[in-house]
Parts: structure tokens; C-alpha cells; sequence
């Protein structure tokens, strides 16, 4: 009975992506910078049963070996960054040229440390409301972390039917800041399908994570110790949010005025903010084959007041997904800025040490040029394998700030090289 259960699961899935609201476009050019020397791909895949949630999405093809390089699908944080963020900023083949604007438009380049030198890389605009995803109903703008999960597995269902080629491709799902709760429990949604033979098969290999939120409380709760430790506040400080706030810095009774007053003067030295106007040129649109009339003005993160009324977070920690990952035979990596003030490497390490694994590769420099570019060190429990890295004067975007120390982390772990 319970083989039958499964063979009908197994087909009804099927059944259900066979019939795709999906399309694609081959992007040959974009304003600022003219004809592009790689191959990206454009387009919109339906998710949920009536498919009313259109996801735009970003595909670069590897630069190096499209048909045997792991395929990355790469989440965005926010929550309602957009998949160019990542693709301008953070790892994709171009980068704005700041020091040239062509009138109303930066132009681009190269960017000589992007991923697909060695990645296929997926970006998507999740969740709804995020870049040039849209809804065919206002309802549907209404959303939540654990309903933008199911649509990005969803979409990854349906965009692998699309592209049987890459099914075999060694298969990762990665992300940075809030994106990190997303990730766990979509690497566990979809390492479970796989291992039940849920169509489309694919060739799961692992995740990365970086300079990921994994718990609200924990995470937020160390930026005063980080702070104090840094220097970026004053030991007296410190002591007084310790003594005034009983330690917790995220649950403040706002009628406990010590510790009101402490916190304010700490939050001045707490500021991290990014901007981007180049997706709202008509020509850019044109050229990424934006469906017309589906968006206003666009921002790189969506923060208006529209996006956060309808968009609730109900995923405070992942600490018991990755717990539950460490008994798969999965990869991961999860490397951090050391001087991230986001989220804290204090946190990050703390949750890592907390998952019952063995130490396998204890704490080491690692090297770029023969200059120390952080540290790392490696757990294992069975068949699963996980590498900490830290990034030495990395802040919370590493791959944005500290853009060669993330390429080479990349490319030696997914070379299954040593860090």
C-alpha cells in the first residue's frame, strides 16, 4: 500500500509540472555595456495551483563548462532583494562602473571574480513582490518566509522541466542574509523529494550559506557582545546594556528607560544601506524582456510600505532544520566577514558548534597570494560535511566587499579543493 501511496505522489507531481506557464528569453545585449560575451537567459515561471504568481528570474550559464558545472540557484535577503542584486553586486558576471554614467545609465563591466566562471547560476526574484516578479491579483502579493519557500521549490520544479539539460548537473542552493531562512528549509523540501525519486530528478549535491541569518534572536541578540569586542562601542557601554537590558537586546521592555537610553546610543553605529536605479531604464526592461505593465519603479530591495504590510515573517530559526540536515549525505559551506555586524560570526559559530558534529579539520589560516585571508576549519557526522569559513575585514555582503575571498572560496569548495 504504501509503494502505491508513493508511485500515485510520484505521478500527480509529475503531472502537475508537465503543464508549465513558463517562459524564456536569450538576452544578447544591455545598455551600458553592449553585446554580452556569456550566455543569460531571461524569464517568468508560474508558481502556486493557478500558476497567478509570475517569478522572474536571472540564469547565467557557466563561462566554463555549462553541461558539467554545478548548477547554484542563489537567494537573495531582505527579505525583497531582488536576483539583480546579485547579479550587479554581488557574484555575477557584471558589476556597475561607478565611475562612468552615460547620461542617465552607469555603464557596466566585467567583473573578473564572478561565479560563472565556474557555476551555472540561478537568481530568482523572491519573494512575490521582489524585482520584476509580479501577481496576476492583489491577494497574491500577500506572502509569508514559509509560503516563499514552497514557490521557490515550485519554481525549481518547474524550471528544471523546462531545462532537461541541467537535470544531471551537480545541483546546489545557496543564499546570504535573511535568504538563510529560506535556504534550510528548502535544501531539506527538496533533498526529501529527491530522495523519494519526486520528478524532475536532479543530482543534489548540497548548500551554501553566507553571512546567513539563522536565528533571529541569537543572531541579532550578538551584535552587542560583537560591538564590545570590536570596539565599536565602548567596554562602559557594554556594561550598562548588560546590566540595564539583563542581557537581552531584542526583547526590550520599553518602559525599562537604562535600557531604552543605552540601546539608542548603540543603534547610531548601526547602519548598512545600498542603492540601484539601473532596472528602471525602459531600454534595460526592453532588453531583459520584462512584460510590460506587470511593474512600476523597481528597487534593488523592495522596502516600501506596500511590501512589508503584506509580506510576514514566520520563520524565526532554521537551527533545527540544519540540525535535521546534518544527517543527510549532503555538502555545506557557511563562510561569514569577520567584521559582519549583521549578523555576528559569534552567532553563526555558536549554531554550528551546537549540532552535535565532529571537528574534523580543526581552526587554520587560509591563504590567497600567501597573505592570511581568514580561517576556517571542517565538521563532519556520518556522510555529511560541512566548512566554516571566516572572511578576514569581510562585512555582511562578503561577496560585494571582499569579492576575490568569495570567488576563491567558491571555487576551491565546489572544486572540493581545501578552503
Amino acid at each position: 500500500m504504501a509503494r502505491v501511496s508513493k508511485a500515485w505522489c510520484i505521478l500527480v507531481t509529475t503531472l502537475h509540472l508537465l503543464h508549465i506557464a513558463s517562459s524564456n528569453f536569450i538576452v544578447k545585449s544591455l545598455p551600458g555595456f553592449g553585446h554580452l560575451p556569456f550566455t543569460l537567459e531571461t524569464g517568468y515561471v508560474g508558481v502556486d495551483e493557478r500558476e497567478e504568481v509570475q517569478l522572474f528570474y536571472y540564469f547565467v550559464e557557466s563561462e566554463r563548462s555549462p553541461m558539467n558545472d554545478p548548477l547554484l540557484l542563489w537567494l537573495i535577503g531582505g527579505p525583497g532583494c531582488s536576483g539583480l542584486s546579485g547579479f550587479l553586486y554581488e557574484n555575477g558576471p557584471l558589476m556597475l562602473n561607478y565611475d562612468k554614467v552615460n547620461g542617465t545609465i552607469p555603464e557596466l563591466r566585467l567583473n573578473p571574480n564572478s561565479w560563472s566562471k565556474v557555476l551555472n547560476i540561478l537568481y530568482v526574484d523572491a519573494p512575490i513582490g521582489t524585482g520584476f516578479s509580479y501577481s496576476k491579483t492583489q491577494q497574491g502579493y500577500y506572502t509569508n518566509d514559509k509560503q516563499t519557500v514552497e514557490h521557490i521549490y515550485d519554481f525549481l520544479q518547474k524550471w528544471l522541466v523546462d531545462h532537461p539539460k541541467f537535470q544531471s548537473n551537480p545541483a546546489y542552493i545557496g543564499g546570504g542574509s535573511y535568504a538563510g531562512l529560506f535556504v534550510p528549509p528548502l535544501v531539506q523540501k527538496v533533498y526529501e523529494g529527491y530522495k523519494a525519486g519526486y520528478f524532475p530528478l536532479l543530482n543534489f549535491k548540497g548548500f551554501v550559506l553566507a553571512s546567513a541569518l539563522l536565528d533571529t534572536y541569537l543572531d541579532f541578540n550578538a551584535r552587542v557582545q560583537y560591538s564590545q569586542q570590536r570596539t565599536l562601542i565602548s567596554n562602559e557601554l557594554y556594561e550598562s546594556m548588560k546590566a540595564n537590558c539583563n542581557g537581552d537586546y531584542i526583547n526590550i521592555n520599553p518602559n525599562n528607560t537604562n535600557c531604552m537610553s543605552d540601546y539608542e546610543v548603540y543603534s547610531e553605529t548601526d547602519k548598512f544601506t545600498l542603492s540601484d536605479k539601473w532596472a528602471n531604464d525602459p531600454n534595460v526592461r526592453k532588453n531583459l524582456n520584462v512584460r510590460e505593465g506587470t511593474k512600476g519603479g523597481v528597487r534593488r530591495c523592495n522596502i516600501t510600505d506596500a511590501f512589508i504590510d503584506a509580506y510576514t515573517k514566520n520563520v524565526p530559526s532554521v537551527v533545527e532544520y540544519l540540525q535535521s540536515l546534518t544527517t543527510t549525505n549532503l555538502r555545506s559551506l557557511i563562510y561569514i566577514g569577520d567584521l559582519d555586524m549583521d549578523v555576528p560570526y559569534l552567532s553563526t559559530h555558536s549554531i554550528i558548534k551546537s549540532q552535535n558534529m565532529k571537528l574534523s579539520s580543526s581552526w587554520r589560516a587560509w591563504f590567497i597570494g600567501g597573505e592570511v585571508a581568514g580561517y576556517t576549519e571542517e565538521y563532519e557526522r556520518n556522510e555529511y560535511h560541512l566548512t566554516y569559513v571566516t572572511v578576514k575585514g569581510g562585512s555582511h555582503v562578503v561577496q560585494y566587499q571582499k569579492p576575490r575571498e568569495a570567488y576563491e572560496i567558491i571555487r576551491r569548495w565546489f572544486s572540493y579543493y581545501d578552503i
